[in-house]
């Protein structure tokens, strides 16, 4: 029984598929190193300095890409929250400013 053999990085098969995943990453504007699962495995520690230079990795298994290894950014998502409570106590509204508040309502705003 003939068993299938797996492209490995040394193969020129295994080159053309890193060579064209680079190239779809350089379409947007990503340069990026292509790293098999084994080698990623192997030398990981290394990789996440390269990730934290700013450098992205992209893990490859059987040829075809399966992750990438990139800086980590803290998420953010906008303005803190503030209770309407807090907000109502913040502004104040004097008997002046009715005039003003049911013009801008009028306006259509």
């Amino acid at each position: 029984m003939k068993r299938n053999r797996r492209i490995r990085s040394t193969y020129p098969e295994a080159q053309a598929q890193e060579l064209s995943i680079k190239e779809a990453a350089a379409v947007y504007g990503i340069v990026c190193d292509v790293v098999n699962v084994r080698e990623a495995k192997d030398r990981l520690s290394s990789l996440l300095d390269r990730a934290e230079r700013g450098e992205r990795i992209v893990v490859t298994s059987d040829g075809r890409p399966k992750a990438m290894i990139v800086r980590y950014r803290p998420m953010i998502q906008g303005a803190k929250w503030t209770s309407l409570r807090a907000l109502r106590e913040k502004t104040t509204i004097v008997e002046d400013s009715a005039p003003i508040l049911r013009a801008e309502r009028d306006s259509g705003y």
